[in-house]
């Protein structure tokens, strides 16, 4: 499978097309229900966040486009993609119940999001023109501005002043008044502190007579065996938390590879497809030409999970590993055959 985002022509801020293209099957798509999950395994949501929650979108609408199936997709779902800079998996479900999933590919230069409305008014190549100004703008006379005569101010009477000093003569008053509180309180306190100390401490003694029950013993903080990334725990576990177990414990090359394929004999595509898909767009080489393989028309093997071949796809991932590891001579030597 191909899924694929491109520009609408001529482009549109906020507006694109979703292009699926099935293996083996011509048929034009009339709906289609997928789910879009990113590089830290959280799923894309109606209100444009990324949550761990599932959330199944449908488009309506399809129409023949790029030798798929086309639906136009709005920026709730093209702004959360172009501001993601990881890669994304899209996982469709189609109307005979099979999903079937792969890396959903989107030619960034071509797109705007919806924040770049306004900025031209024709997106097929000219811009919008300013409005020009007039030819002859006279520059606008200021007339000076007269500023009223501000009367002065009655000279402060002696009652005023009079009332100025009152309030001045009550400050030495108030002090002393607070001084008075402050040696009441003092007082209080002493006296009512000499009662309370020879009243016997009955609350405590009540304390001390209840009887003390035994701590009980502290739970060893031991990680629980079924949390490992261990193909003993594929089914114990559901897809998600198998998965972010085994992205946690950063195992080497040749170990995911292992717990892949185990993923792959037990028919969890989920698991498989998201270990690959993390790994080789974290920068594993290995792990990206071990994808490619997968859909490589040479080398692939039909599985549940990897039930055909996908020439695209394989291009996809190589390029991938190439990226990471330019040296790569079979990604490179792939690459040739596969673009003949």
């Amino acid at each position: 499978m191909l899924a694929k985002i491109i520009a609408c022509q001529p482009a549109v801020p906020g507006t694109a097309q979703l292009m699926v293209r099935l293996r083996g099957d011509q048929a034009l798509l009339s709906n289609l229900t997928f789910i879009l999950c990113n590089n830290e395994q959280n799923y894309l949501q109606p209100d444009g966040s990324w949550s761990p929650a599932q959330h199944w979108f449908t488009v309506d609408g399809g129409y023949p486009l790029a030798n798929g199936s086309g639906f136009r997709i709005g920026s709730t779902t093209l702004d959360p993609l172009l501001a993601n800079a990881s890669q994304v998996q899209i996982q469709i479900k189609l109307e005979s119940g099979e999903t079937r999933n792969t890396t959903l590919q989107l030619v960034r230069d071509e797109l705007f999001s919806s924040d770049a409305r306004g900025q031209t008014g024709n997106y097929s190549g000219s811009s919008v023109l300013a409005k020009p100004e007039s030819e002859a703008e006279s520059e606008p006379v200021v007339e000076p501005v007269m500023q009223p005569e501000v009367a002065p101010l009655p000279p402060m009477s002696a009652n005023s002043e009079s009332r100025n000093q009152s309030k001045s003569s009550r400050v030495p008053m108030i002090a002393a008044l607070l001084i008075l509180l402050l040696i009441v309180a003092g007082a209080l306190w002493w006296f009512l502190g000499r009662n309370t100390a020879t009243t016997p401490p009955v609350a405590a003694d009540k304390q001390q007579e209840t009887p003390v029950l035994p701590a009980s013993p502290k739970k060893t903080s031991e990680t629980p065996a079924n949390s490992d990334c261990s193909p003993a725990n594929l089914d114990s576990q559901n897809e998600l938390d198998f998965v972010q177990s085994c992205v946690q414990q950063k195992l080497g090359s040749d170990k995911l590879l292992a717990i892949i394929q185990a993923a792959k004999k037990a028919n969890k595509c989920g698991v498989a497809q998201r270990l690959y898909a993390n790994r080789a767009q974290g920068g594993d080489s290995q792990v990206a030409v071990a994808y490619a393989s997968e859909y490589d028309p040479k080398y692939h093997q039909p599985s549940e999970c990897f039930k055909e071949a996908d020439q695209d796809t394989a291009v996809y991932w190589y390029e991938t590993a190439l990226q990471s590891e330019p040296g790569n001579q079979k990604a490179k030597e792939r690459l040739e055959e596969l673009r003949k």
